[in-house]
């Protein structure tokens, strides 16, 4: 046999596809129509392995059919058209290889919604289209069936029957010795179910070309240790190099699972593939936006209504910046443009914030993601607190540090469990860097973070009360920190009191005079219930400590706020303070008088 065939021989089984219903194991069935399947959930069918006198019926209850099928609901299609091309060649290129090939595994990864389940089921496509063999497994964390590793043998190697002629001649009588392998271990059943048996069968008849294992969405099965175990499993077979098996992981790049492809083992054999900046995503996500607006606009039922140059290319372009290079972003929004029942421009702008959106969720899916995400955070509320103050301010990790009086070892660890969504820089005075834009806008949105929402006002009160002790303190802290927040913060006693409290000379360093206006302003513009008090007090305080260190730059706290009184009150303090000066003076020069005439 010089190649692998793609259709099956006459004696292999096997789904009979004909629109009807078939039972696929515990709970489900499926309904096929135009190659599409679509879930039915019923009365779950015991299946048990002892009493199995039909090895096939045996494998095909323990088969997950949405994990190989067509698309399901709620999932990621394939890549738009002339888009990813760049990746999805790398990728191809791997996988036919002619030369001596060292990289047997590729990882493919990316943040989460940056497309790479879209690309997985492009490579399926291109893969068929060249008549490469390909078993595939997409994990999907809401489905029971797919969110674990206890299907994933039986899935491959009923796919690997449907293709290789001969193959189910090997597997079915191994499953018919041991009805109760599918209760091994995963190694024992990767090997007896699928190495072995190729292994055997190209002995006979030698494999010219790859056959191709896929994972996608590793991230999505259960446990780090399964996720972990199940890529050192198969990594270990696909290392021996009998024969051409290949294998490609998908999956965000999550501490437990870089650590593994980091492993000396692995790393050696595989070849990494990061979804960043150097494949141009932003490219990719215009023309999906313009081919995407180009198709409402001819095909919506409210198309007579959108102006001729709808949507103008700074509107296409402000899409393009949220998404962040990440794909799941700019086709929510196209989405929710796209309803038929609503008016484009209108869904448009409630995306954009400028139209309330009442009773509708644009961002439903992005925020179920989001959610999710979070819900795997260990120390929410120390994550929290740091995040705040990356939203809320302009920091870095040496601010971060000094205000929350952490380490910076403590950041790196308190995000651990946010890398698909966060990055964190290494160097000192590095930055996080949000792989999302539109993250800070769900944080800051109760209705769609909800248990994770992110208080504005409650925060920006906090964090100055903290700035305020610190300086009180005398601890060395950045006086632009304020700035970010005082504009936001609720006008609490505590706050109130604290405020009164500060004077600018307790600061190590100096400020420009501007940036005290700017301090100024915000007082000002909070409401103490007061009549001001706090504000005129602040006032009288910076005044007078800038007329101390910088006089020649007074005219920058008069542009904006009246000190003409204060400087009055000063000058009369100065010319007071001179003529007290001047009677103390004669008046010791007149006791040193009498006391030489004695």
């Amino acid at each position: 046999m010089s190649g692998i065939a793609q259709n099956n021989t006459s004696n292999t089984r096997q789904l009979q596809q004909t629109g009807g219903l078939f039972q696929t194991g515990p709970g489900s069935s499926f309904l096929i129509h135009d190659g599409h399947f679509t879930q039915h959930n019923q009365a779950p069918t015991v299946h048990y392995c002892y009493d199995s006198d039909d090895p096939f019926k045996h494998l095909q209850a323990h088969v997950a059919p949405s994990a190989y099928a067509s698309q399901q609901d709620g999932e990621a299609p394939k890549c738009h058209p002339n888009t990813r091309k760049a990746v999805l060649d790398e990728i191809m290129n791997w996988v036919i290889l002619e030369a001596t090939r060292i990289q047997w595994i590729l990882w493919l990864n990316g943040a989460a919604g940056a497309g790479k389940s879209a690309i997985a089921r492009s490579i399926v496509d291109l893969c068929t289209e060249r008549d490469i063999v390909i078993a595939k497994f997409f994990f999907f964390r809401t489905d029971p069936t797919r969110n674990n590793l206890a299907h994933l043998v039986a899935t491959l190697a009923y796919q690997l029957i449907q293709v290789i002629p001969g193959l189910d001649v090997i597997i079915l009588p191994r499953i018919r010795s041991d009805p109760l392998i599918f209760n091994q271990s995963l190694e024992t059943q990767f090997q007896v179910l699928i190495f072995d048996p190729l292994l055997e069968l190209h002995k006979k008849f030698p494999f010219s070309r790859p056959l191709l294992l896929l994972f996608d969405g590793v991230d999505e099965c259960d446990g780090h240790t399964s996720q972990t175990g199940f890529i050192r499993t198969i990594s270990k077979f696909v290392e021996l190099k009998s024969f051409p098996l290949l294998a490609l992981f998908s999956s965000r790049a999550e501490n437990q699972i870089k650590m593994e492809f980091r492993s000396t083992q692995i790393a050696k054999t595989t070849h990494p593939l990061p979804l960043d900046d150097h494949y141009l995503p932003d490219q990719d996500i215009r023309l999906f936006l313009t081919d995407s607006f180009f198709s409402v606009k001819e095909t919506h039922p409210f198309n007579d209504l959108l102006d001729h140059n709808w949507p103008t290319p700074e509107l296409v372009e402000e899409i393009v910046t949220k998404s962040s290079g990440q794909f799941i972003y700019a086709s929510v929004v196209m989405k929710f443009i796209s309803a038929p029942h609503l008016h484009p421009a209108q869904q448009l702008n409630i995306i954009r914030g400028l139209r309330p959106s009442g009773t509708l969720t644009p961002f439903a899916e992005l925020d179920a993601l989001y959610r999710h995400i979070f819900s795997q955070v260990r120390d929410i509320a120390r994550t929290t607190l740091i995040l705040v103050y990356f939203i809320l301010g302009n920091a870095t990790l040496r601010r971060c540090a000094e205000v929350l009086d952490i380490s910076q070892a403590d950041i790196h660890i308190a995000l651990a469990d946010l890398t698909s969504v966060v990055s964190v820089s290494s160097t000192k005075n590095g930055e996080i860097r949000f792989l999302h834009a539109s993250l800070p806008d769900f944080l800051l949105d109760r209705a769609r973070s909800q248990e994770f929402y992110i208080d504005r006002a409650y925060w920006s009160t906090q964090l100055s009360i903290g700035f305020f002790d610190k300086v009180a303190s005398r601890q060395v802290i950045d006086y632009f920190y304020i700035l970010g927040h005082l504009p936001h913060a609720e006008c609490t006693p505590d706050l109130r009191a604290r405020i009164l409290s500060f004077n600018p000379s307790q600061m190590r360093d100096t400020y420009s005079t501007s940036t005290w206006s700017s301090y100024l302003t915000d007082i000002q513009n909070m409401n103490f219930g007061d009549g001001g008090e706090v504000y005129h007090q602040q006032l009288n305080v910076v005044t007078r400590y800038v007329k101390k260190r910088n006089p020649d730059q007074l005219w920058s706290l008069e542009e904006k706020h009246d000190i003409a009184v204060i400087l009055a009150q000063i000058e009369s303090e100065a010319v007071e303070k001179s003529k007290r000066k001047t009677r103390e003076r004669k008046s010791a020069f007149g006791m040193m008088i009498r006391s030489l005439l004695k």
